[in-house]
């Protein structure tokens, strides 16, 4: 048998992430020096009690904060310097951050209207993103008329549609 010299690409890999809020070296790290891969296509759970940098974590997968040190790889490229639009990734939040006074398709077209896609593809691509999460049907409803998980699609789909 001959060993293998393939190397395994991960979804989403850190490689020694220290994240410390300020330039004091006195300030606390909120993540210091993880390491791990997820395996693409795998749901993961990170959990920890409060305060131990699960959404820290997050939000530098997202793009959202920089690494104070080590290296974040998303499909074997390494994102560390890039910002969250260049990561082709989304992030859930706990607050769904629907615009109220906008009705379900308004709220998936919203993203692409302001990044300049007409109103016509707009609404063609926030119908086809609605469709693949059961929400057809649902188009002028309005957030408040929606269930917290019909809220969460909506706000999934307002990233996918792009």
């Amino acid at each position: 048998m001959s060993a293998s010299n393939s190397t395994t690409v991960y979804g989403i890999e850190f490689v020694g992430v220290s994240k410390r809020y300020g330039e004091d070296a006195a300030a606390p790290w909120v993540v210091n020096n993880i390491s791990f891969g997820i395996p693409e296509g795998s749901l993961t759970t990170i959990l920890g009690p409060s305060g131990c940098g699960k959404t820290t974590t997050l939000r530098m997968i997202a793009g959202l904060e920089t690494p104070t040190s080590g290296r974040v790889r998303v499909g074997g490229r390494d994102v560390t310097d890039l910002g969250p639009s260049e990561r082709n990734l989304s992030m859930m939040f706990q607050s769904y951050a629907l615009f109220p006074h906008l009705d379900v398709l308004g709220n998936v077209m919203y993203g692409l209207r302001m990044s300049g896609v007409s109103s016509a593809l707009a609404q063609t691509r926030a119908v086809e993103a609605l469709r693949q999460v059961g929400l057809v049907g649902f188009e002028a409803r309005w957030p408040s008329q929606l269930s917290g998980g019909q809220q969460q699609r909506v706000a999934l789909e307002i990233g996918r549609a792009h």
